[in-house]
């Protein structure tokens, strides 16, 4: 077996808390969860999970989204006319 190490990371309190329970749920320890998380990632050098935010957008859509409805707001706005292609 090779030579552990600590990690330390920082949470919200509520997200460690349901952390918690989802782990005591399945019936593992928290440290178990986030090894084999860290493990299988490194397996899959991937992560499997989306990065989407609840409306389904990416962090980079939503901001672009931001900045478009702050553009609006401060009226800088460029209208087009519709082209109907037939």
């Amino acid at each position: 077996m090779s030579e552990k190490t600590n990690l330390t990371i920082k949470l919200e309190k509520d997200v460690r808390d349901e952390f918690g329970i989802l782990c005591t749920k399945i019936g593992i320890t928290m440290a178990a969860a986030l090894n084999a998380f860290i493990k299988q990632s490194i397996r899959q050098q991937g992560m499997n999970f989306s990065l989407r935010d609840s409306n389904g957008f990416l962090p980079e859509e939503a901001d672009e989204l931001r900045r478009r409805i702050a553009g609006v707001k401060a009226g800088r706005i460029e209208t087009h006319d519709l082209i109907e292609v037939v």
